[in-house]
């Protein structure tokens, strides 16, 4: 496996193809912009035969840095994967290097030109554009500093409230309202009852519920079985450990994310995310100038250029850019029934270019 280092500095011999790739590749970078670089290294055909695979690909840790496998590259474009497919087609001065093993791949790149590319393009944009509503965002989600407590997904139904006089009975109640502490009591299981048990109340002799971070449950002695019942617990720990990697995914978002794209919805002058959108409708762009150029269009300027800023600026409503999207979908789907392209991938190609390809560099290097 290549180390990133090297790869980056130039002096690891496996690397084929380097980039300047994101909105500096696509002309729309503003100051705020991250450098995204991408890049392709070759694998050696007798790793292929090892028990252990060879990784796919060598990134940073926020992934603005990724440099793939030659063989990953190849298989993503054989699906039409839109990402992949404009490493081909970068504009020259975006390109930082590019070995002679990598030309055949340039040398072939209308082979990966399909009918299924304008497919990626608008299925890729859809999704996106289904995500960027500002309340399907974290930034619009806050979460608390305090990881959620195991305490948050108890409920209890205490002994006077299975049969209440004047209230219905058996209702459980969320553990914090009643403000019990779990460390003065023991939980036995309730039989035939997934997540629920018999809670009996000891006070400060008591070992608590939670230990280790475990519920523990124990042998309640027959004498303490009336006198020490407190009520019903439910415990619902699946909940618990989703809320908590939920909380972890937020955080490290929160740490790593550009504090710059956030702004506008943090401000309340957007519900939506200005910039995914923007990337949303520039790939529905570049879909439909496969269908009316044979290539994907990477580098965006004129009036296509001042249309993405402004969406990056916030100068739409998000039912505008929806109108949008789909009408540029609309005309992608009429271009597509009249498309002389090919339907998919020539099978065979994409294999035979690995094979050749993957040669190449290791005469080269020998």
């Amino acid at each position: 496996m290549p180390i990133l280092e090297h790869l980056l500095d130039h002096s690891d011999p496996s690397l084929l193809f380097e980039c300047i790739g994101g909105s500096h590749a696509y002309g729309i970078a503003t100051p705020d912009s991250d450098l995204d670089l991408r890049g392709v290294y070759a694998v050696p055909a007798a790793d292929y035969m090892s028990l252990e695979v060879p990784g796919n690909q060598v990134t940073d840790a926020r992934n603005d840095i990724v440099f793939y496998s030659l063989r990953r590259v190849i298989e993503l474009l054989s699906v039409a994967n839109p990402n992949v497919l404009e490493l081909l087609y970068m504009p020259e001065e975006c390109v930082r290097w590019c070995t002679d093993a990598f030309e055949p791949l340039l040398a072939h790149r209308e082979a990966f030109i399909s009918q299924q590319c304008v497919q990626t393009h608008i299925g890729y944009a859809l999704t996106q554009i289904r995500k960027a509503r500002g309340q399907n965002k974290w930034v619009n989600q806050p979460r608390p500093e305090r990881p959620p407590a195991k305490e948050d997904y108890c409920h209890v139904i205490p002994v006077q409230g299975l049969l209440p006089r004047d209230e219905s009975p058996c209702r459980p109640i969320p553990l914090g309202r009643l403000g019990w502490d779990l460390g003065e009591f023991h939980a036995a299981r309730l039989e035939h009852a997934r997540d629920g048990y018999r809670l009996y109340r000891y006070g400060k002799t008591a070992r608590g519920v939670f230990r280790d971070g475990t519920l523990a449950c124990e042998s309640i002695p027959m004498e303490d079985e009336t006198s020490r019942f407190a009520g019903l617990l439910f415990y619902n720990e699946a909940a618990w450990k989703q809320a908590l990697t939920d909380h972890q995914n937020y955080w490290t978002w929160r740490r790593e994310r550009n504090e710059a794209r956030w702004r506008q919805q943090e401000s309340g002058e957007l519900d939506y995310d200005a910039k995914n959108i923007m990337h949303t409708i520039r790939l529905l762009l570049s879909g439909e100038s496969i269908l009316k150029y044979g290539y994907p269009q990477v580098r965006v300027e004129g009036e296509q250029r001042e249309l993405l800023l402004s969406i990056r600026k916030g100068r739409y409503a998000y039912d505008e850019l929806i109108d949008m999207a789909e009408t540029i979908v609309a005309r992608c789907i009429d271009k597509t029934a009249l498309s002389h392209l090919r339907p998919t991938v020539d099978a065979a190609i994409p294999g035979r270019l690995l094979r050749d390809m993957t040669s190449l560099w290791e005469i080269a290097r020998t």
